[in-house]
């Protein structure tokens, strides 16, 4: 039996591991398959080979005993302690017989008599598929099959972020992605089940392809890996998705579909359009692989900070939070979990508010990629046990969490990789909450078109109180411009922007509004900016 990675074997009658060396293995496999009365079933050691003269199980045994119990309901696993026996019998179900795992790099399971070990669900039919939900099991088979396919991300502590949200902060950079963003996870776990189900009598997905619903990460994750696999890929993108997402889809080989304003809109049209009838739908954050791929970073968080105090997790349709907080609290339930969504977007509050998933109203925001009107059933299912707080997020201090990570992090994030981030700022929901806590926050994505950039780094400028705009009444004669423009000189301010408005001042005819742009150190300069122009008896209009 392979346990972990691990050439051991299982004994019958002690219930103990031994470690089996190589030259035992043949001679070992030989006497016990000389007493069928005590083996259920065997794997080759060849991957990808069966030895039918030896294999005693046929499909459906297969399949029972993947679930942990003979055909006849007799248990076939025993529990060694903390090790797990997981068989991912995706690749290793056909009617031959038994197929080696890849990963099992030589390992024999054996059909031994036994007990209460809670193995992964079985292959399941179209309807089973919609009904799955996501286990801790279907996580940890996705961390193998990610193994070589997607990054293990760092996650480092960042000193300047830690003293400006006043915790111990900690950085889940999965824009480091080669997609730019974590959905790649999902995409490729998912895309790894329908494989294995098609070599074992299901859809073709080499021959048919598969199609999603996307704002443009998961449509790159698919893209990108579907390419690899040879899986043609079909991606309905709302019409106003960022550009720079758009061509890379279509750059990566993707078949790019843009319909309707917005995601709502687009998977609706991916699920009900006749052409895409017998074609897969790949649902970016419903679907139970594509969660669990999203799951194997709460994995790696607590491989990389072991005492975390608590994770803050961007939340669209919910499936990373949801994979994630299972993973976590499968593990380490004291860990706190917090959902944080742009408040033009609350989908996840509204659900729990409602005990349901529930259509929502979602207006612009930033942070595009977790603009979605409907959570899914599935993640609410799981998000709604594991998450212990979900809080909505100010629009302003999203595009100020996205200028805080270009100017300390030196990283270029999108909207929603910077939400979770954004909920920890001063003025921030999560702000003061959390102090000297060890806290991990996702950098989930960092696809963001270079224009949409430069307007958000002036937003969040001006949120910084670094960008301002003011209008002062002045008299309406000569030289009057420039006394003003010397006068914020003065002040070390440098103007942006200055310009006058005579024909549509209301006020007095002698008088014209001069509205000004300046930029500035912060806070404090803005005050003795104004305290300047109030000392020489300017009128001004000033921000709040």
């Amino acid at each position: 039996c392979s346990v972990n990675h691990r050439k051991t074997f299982l004994d019958a009658n002690t219930g103990k591991l031994k470690i089996m060396q190589p030259w035992v293995r043949p001679t070992l496999l030989l006497l016990l398959c000389s007493l069928s009365g005590s083996l259920t079933a065997f794997v080759s050691p060849l991957p990808g080979r069966t030895l039918p003269g030896f294999c005693c199980g046929s499909s459906r045994a297969v399949g029972a005993l993947h679930r942990g119990r003979t055909p006849g309901g007799r248990g076939v696993g025993r529990r060694v302690g903390t090790a797990r026996l997981d068989m991912a019998l995706a690749k290793d179900r056909c009617e031959s017989g038994w197929l080696v795992p890849r990963d099992w790099e030589g390992g024999y399971l054996l059909g031994v008599g036994g007990s209460d070990l809670k193995e992964r669900e079985p292959e399941l039919s179209g309807k089973e598929w919609e009904e799955h939900s996501t286990t801790f099991s279907d996580i940890e088979a996705a961390r193998r099959r990610l193994k070589g396919n997607a990054l293990i991300t760092d996650c480092a502590l960042h000193q300047d972020l830690s003293r400006v949200t006043g915790t111990h902060l900690y950085l889940k950079k999965e824009h480091q992605q080669y997609t730019g963003a974590f959905k790649e996870r999902g995409a490729r776990n998912v895309l790894e089940e329908l494989l294995e189900r098609s070599k074992c009598g299901g859809v073709d997905v080499r021959a048919n392809g598969v199609v999603a619903a996307s704002a443009g990460n998961h449509a790159l994750g698919l893209a990108y890996h579907g390419s690899k696999m040879g899986i043609p890929v079909t991606v309905v993108m709302p019409l106003g998705a960022p550009m720079t997402k758009v061509n890379r889809c279509r750059a990566m080989g993707a078949n790019v579909v843009q319909h309707g304003e917005t995601f709502g809109e687009a998977k609706r049209f991916a699920m009900t359009s006749e052409k895409f009838q017998g074609v897969p739908y790949i649902d970016p954050f419903n679907d139970p692989w594509v969660m669990a791929g999203a799951g194997t970073i709460g994995l790696e968080i607590l491989d990389q900070v072991p005492d975390v105090d608590a994770v803050v997790v961007p939340v669209g349709g919910a499936g990373l939070i949801a994979g994630l907080s299972l993973a976590i609290k499968t593990r380490k339930p004291d860990v706190l979990i917090f959902g944080a969504e742009p408040e033009n977007a609350a989908s996840l509050s509204a659900a729990l508010e409602h005990g349901n998933p529930v259509e929502v109203d979602v207006s612009y925001t930033v942070a595009d990629g977790l603009s979605v009107p409907r959570i899914g059933q599935k993640s609410y299912e799981i998000a709604s046990q594991y998450v212990d707080d979900v809080v909505k997020v100010p629009e302003e201090l999203i595009p100020l969490a996205i200028l805080r990570l270009v100017e300390m992090e030196r990283a270029v994030l999108e909207g929603a990789g910077a939400t979770g981030a954004a909920s920890l700022l001063p003025g921030g929901p999560l702000y003061g909450k959390l102090d000297g806590k060890k806290v991990v926050t996702i950098l989930s994505g960092g696809n963001i078109d270079s224009s949409t950039l430069g307007r958000i780094i002036e937003r969040g400028l001006a949120a910084d109180r670094r960008l301002l705009r003011f209008q002062l009444h002045v008299p309406d004669r000569p030289g009057t411009l420039g006394e003003i423009a010397k006068l914020i000189g003065s002040t070390g301010a440098n103007i942006k922007d200055l310009y006058h408005e005579r024909t549509w001042e209301r006020g007095p005819i002698n008088m014209l509004t001069v509205v000004c742009s300046v930029e500035l150190g912060g806070p404090q300069h803005e005050t003795s900016l104004k305290d300047a122009l109030l000392q020489n008896k300017y009128q001004i209009a000033w921000p709040e």
